[in-house]
């Protein structure tokens, strides 16, 4: 008799073991996704970072937009940017040194048409897809990278 209610007492722990299980495993999944998420979302923030970066430079030694733009687009490794996701613009300082209205680049030639000492400033944007968008709503995230330099 003593047998029969210690293998009774056994199960009903192996029950709630399975339950506790279940609960903390959700929370450390969710968990889990949301460090990789994170970790995905800092990457492409820094790949655009480096992007606007090169195309900032490539507009600040006077090269035409179009080249700058492709700057950006192949230095964004592994992230599919288009035209469209490049934004490049030019503002001249005001006479304290800041930037006054700024104005979309043009070509002039082989260069663009800041002069000397304009600031130029290259915006790149990526929707960047949600791999827990399957949990959460919201499927993208909007990320943009802008950086602003002087035109040499």
């Amino acid at each position: 008799m003593r047998a029969i209610r210690r293998r009774d007492a056994r199960r009903g722990q192996r029950g709630a073991a399975l339950v506790e299980f279940a609960l903390c495993a959700g929370l450390l999944l969710l968990i889990l996704f949301g460090l990789i998420e994170m970790g995905l979302l800092l990457g492409d923030a820094a790949t655009l970072g480096q992007a606007a970066r090169e195309a900032a430079r490539s507009l600040a030694v006077g090269s035409a937009p179009s080249v700058a733009a492709n700057r950006a687009i192949s230095s964004a490794n592994g992230l599919p940017l288009t035209g469209a996701n490049v934004v490049l613009e030019k503002s001249h300082p005001d006479g304290s040194g800041n930037p006054t209205a700024w104005a979309v680049v043009g070509a002039s030639g082989s260069n663009n048409d800041a002069v000397t000492g304009d600031f130029v400033r290259a915006t790149v944007t990526y929707n960047h897809p949600l791999i827990t968008s399957l949990v959460f709503a919201g499927g993208t995230k909007t990320l943009t990278e802008s950086l602003t330099m002087r035109r040499e």
